[in-house]
């Protein structure tokens, strides 16, 4: 019983922690109840597609390609500045550049720079990792 009430201290404390880090009224938490506003039309999320998810969820499923949105969170980027932060060869830049570009994470101009849906995703993981230790 006494474990157990240690163990219930301890999630209060990490869902203290958590408020205070989640703030309500997030920009991106905004932007997203914008964004589905614009795309749901008759007030219901479309049947998911499975093929667009996992194309999705590819492209987040690699550290360094995290990496990259960390960084391009904090200030647009380029190539080169990008691969000498990873200490990587080129064309692995390039193929995580692609796939987070393809995916529409990240947008390219003079620089690359996170897209909206490329913060959401961001703030999503951070929350994930959040709530709990994930076992391999």
């Amino acid at each position: 019983m006494e474990n157990l009430r240690a163990q219930l201290e301890e999630l209060k404390k990490r869902l203290e922690v958590l408020e205070e880090s989640i703030d309500p009224v997030d920009e991106v938490m905004l932007s997203i109840k914008a964004r589905l506003r614009k795309k749901l039309s008759d007030g219901e999320l479309p049947e998911l597609d499975e093929e667009k998810a996992a194309k999705t969820l590819k492209a987040l499923a690699n550290p360094d390609r995290i990496r990259i949105l960390k960084m391009l969170s904090e200030r647009p980027m380029g190539f080169k500045e990008i691969k000498e932060a990873l200490g990587v060869e080129s064309p692995t830049v390039s193929h995580h550049l692609k796939l987070l570009t393809r995916t529409r994470m990240v947008r390219k101009g003079d620089k690359y720079e996170i897209s909206p849906d490329g913060r959401l995703f961001l703030r999503l993981l951070e929350i994930i990792t959040a709530l709990g230790e994930v076992e391999e």
